[in-house]
C-alpha cells in the first residue's frame, strides 16, 4: 500500500451497503471506507486501518424480470415517450476533494459541492461539474437518490472568526436542508483547507 498523505485522503466514512463492493470478490461491502483524491476506495476507517481492501462503486445495471422481447419492446416504447434511453448505466456522485488555488485564498472563501442520499445518512462531496449535472437533472445521472446542495467555506483570515464561522454555515445548512450529520461527515474539520498564510 503506497504512502497517502492526509491532504490527500478522505477518512473515516461509512457506507450501509448497495454502495461498494470488494474487487477480488465482487461482494458488497457495508463499514468504514476511506477515498484518495484520485477516487480510489479502500476498506477501513484510514489508510493505518490494515488490511486496506480496494474497493469499486457497484454498477447500477437493469435487471428485467420478463422475456428479453418484451423487454427490448418496454425500451423501445419508454424511449419514445421520454427520449431517454433507459438501458444506459447511470453515473453515480464520487469523491472529489476541493483544491483551493492562491486567488480562493486571497479571497478568503470557496465554494464547496455535496450529495447526500435521499433515504440514507450518507454524504458525498462533489466537484461543481457533477453537481451542475445532477441540479440540471441530467440523464447519465441517477438524480433522482440524492438532495444537492452547496455553501460558502472560509479559508483564510482570522483563525477563530473563521473555525466559528465555518461552524455555524454546516448548521445554517443542515437547519435549510432540513438534514443532519453533516458535521460527522466533515470530522468536525471547520478549519479544513484553511491557511493563516493569507
Amino acid at each position: 500500500m503506497p504512502y497517502y498523505p492526509k491532504s490527500q485522503t478522505k477518512e473515516n466514512l461509512f457506507t450501509a451497503g448497495k454502495q461498494f463492493q470488494i474487487i477480488s470478490s465482487q461482494e458488497e461491502y457495508i463499514g468504514y471506507y476511506w477515498v484518495t483524491s484520485k477516487n480510489k476506495f479502500f476498506t477501513g476507517k484510514n489508510p493505518q486501518d490494515t488490511p486496506s481492501i480496494p474497493l469499486q462503486l457497484i454498477p447500477i445495471l437493469p435487471k428485467p424480470k420478463i422475456s428479453l422481447l418484451t423487454y427490448a419492446q418496454g425500451n423501445e416504447i419508454y424511449k419514445n415517450l421520454k427520449n431517454k434511453d433507459v438501458t444506459k448505466t447511470l453515473h453515480l456522485p464520487y469523491y472529489q476533494k476541493p483544491s483551493p488555488l492562491k486567488e480562493d485564498y486571497q479571497k478568503g472563501k470557496i465554494q464547496r459541492y455535496f450529495a447526500k442520499k435521499i433515504n440514507e445518512n450518507l454524504y458525498i462531496e462533489i466537484n461543481k461539474k457533477i453537481y451542475d449535472k445532477l441540479f440540471k437533472k441530467d440523464s447519465g445521472y441517477d438524480y433522482t437518490l440524492y438532495l444537492i446542495f452547496n455553501l460558502t467555506w472560509l479559508i483564510s483570515g482570522n483563525e477563530l472568526q473563521v473555525k466559528s464561522t465555518n461552524q455555524k454555515i454546516i448548521s445554517l445548512t443542515e437547519r435549510k436542508n432540513k438534514i443532519e450529520g453533516l458535521n460527522q461527515y466533515l470530522n468536525f474539520n471547520y478549519l479544513e483547507f484553511y491557511n493563516q498564510e493569507f
